[in-house]
């Protein structure tokens, strides 16, 4: 039996109020970590770094090109640049001599016209030193980037502009806030957690709307994220992970930031975790009030079990989601293991695996944990 119109309303403003006080907590938890931020201080070596510029391809003086045994195809050129970008050496021409390696020759080789990213660093005696760094991939990035704009507009029309909308706030509270904050020695578990769950929460009602199913959502994900916070810092402890297993953290280490690298690893589990955990949260929650909806007969119960049947099936696909991105990162690196003369369970053993795989299986926990937190929530809401 369902509660009568007067305890809806009651329930719904208690479920609203809880969610204006916990976005406020939020909002104010972020902001204060923000205008009290520490000053990010950087070291000599990164002073030091050299700067990158953008140049056209005036002239091909020389080229020389070989195939190895394995059939990769390597070339040697010298080029004639001019520097295109602004600063102190735009428009200056030089010359640079350029190696690259690829699967085909066209991959690799720059011709007339084309554009290259150029390494400028200096010598201890002040003299510049010019190296071609790599191609310029703007363009094509530029259109694919479009194109995806344009589906997205195009295919989800209201609720397209909002999932980009979140896309945006994506960028800027992982760029603007997350980064800079751990990067000023904050604790990198806490920062992650309060910019995840503030992103979440806004994507959630951006995409939902502002009314019971979003809110039930919003306690799901919250309660989701929690688990998944508390379960990357037990494991984390409990397999003796320090964080130093990719070559990433050595070189952050060696440039002297001073990051806390467990507390990196953690907060990439935790980013990584809510990478799909809106998907899965808002999803179970629209499927219990959807139900509610179609059968006003069905009980809280009833509704539990049915909303888990569905959200079960769709937590089986994105664990393997999970799985797969993870692998498709790792997959150069599983390659070297896979051929490396060691048994699969000292393989498994060393951090650079063991990272990966307690940052899959946490993050699939804390997936798990949703789907019965959120289908609980929106069961008992939904009947009120």
């Amino acid at each position: 039996m369902s509660s009568s119109p007067n305890s809806r309303r009651v329930i719904h403003y208690v479920l609203e109020g809880a969610a204006v006080l916990l976005l406020v907590a939020l909002v104010a938890l972020i902001v204060t970590l923000h205008l009290t931020r520490p000053e990010i201080r950087k070291s000599e070596q990164i002073a030091a770094l050299e700067s990158t510029v953008q140049a056209r391809v005036l002239n091909v003086t020389n080229e020389v090109s070989t195939v190895d045994e394995n059939g990769l195809m390597m070339v040697f050129q010298e080029l004639e640049l001019e520097v295109r970008s602004e600063g102190e050496y735009q428009g200056r021409i030089i010359t640079v001599s350029y190696n690259g390696m690829g699967p085909t020759l066209d991959s690799v080789r720059f011709r007339k016209g084309q554009q290259a990213l150029v390494m400028i660093s200096k010598r201890p005696d002040g003299q510049a030193f010019f190296q071609v760094a790599d191609h310029v991939r703007l363009g094509p990035i530029a259109v694919i980037v479009g194109l995806f704009v344009a589906l997205t507009l195009g295919i989800g029309r209201g609720k397209g502009v909002r999932a980009l909308l979140g896309l945006a706030l994506s960028a800027l509270l992982i760029g603007g806030f997350i980064m800079p904050q751990i990067l000023a020695h904050r604790d990198p578990t806490l920062v992650s957690l309060a910019g995840t769950a503030a992103l979440l929460a806004v994507t959630l009602y951006l995409i939902q709307g502002w009314n019971p199913t979003g809110h039930a959502a919003l306690l799901g994900m919250l309660a989701a994220l929690g688990v998944t916070g508390a379960l990357s810092v037990g494991w984390t402890k409990l397999a003796y992970l320090t964080g130093f297993g990719t070559e990433e953290t050595m070189f952050l280490q060696a440039m002297g930031v001073g990051i806390e690298m467990r507390g990196l690893l953690l907060a990439g589990m935790i980013i990584g975790a809510a990478s799909v955990l809106d998907d899965v949260v808002l999803a179970q929650a629209v499927t219990v009030f959807e139900l509610a909806a179609a059968n006003a007969d069905l009980s809280r119960g009833e509704l539990y079990r049915r909303s888990m049947k569905i959200g079960v099936t769709h937590l089986a696909s994105m664990i393997n989601t999970l799985v797969l991105a993870y692998a498709s990162a790792a997959l150069p690196l599983l390659l070297l293991f896979y051929l490396y003369p060691e048994p699969w369970y000292l393989t498994i053993n060393r951090e650079l695996i063991a990272e990966e795989i307690v940052r899959t299986l946490v993050g699939s926990v804390g997936l798990m944990m949703a789907v019965p937190l959120t289908s609980g929530i929106a069961a008992w809401v939904s009947k009120q």
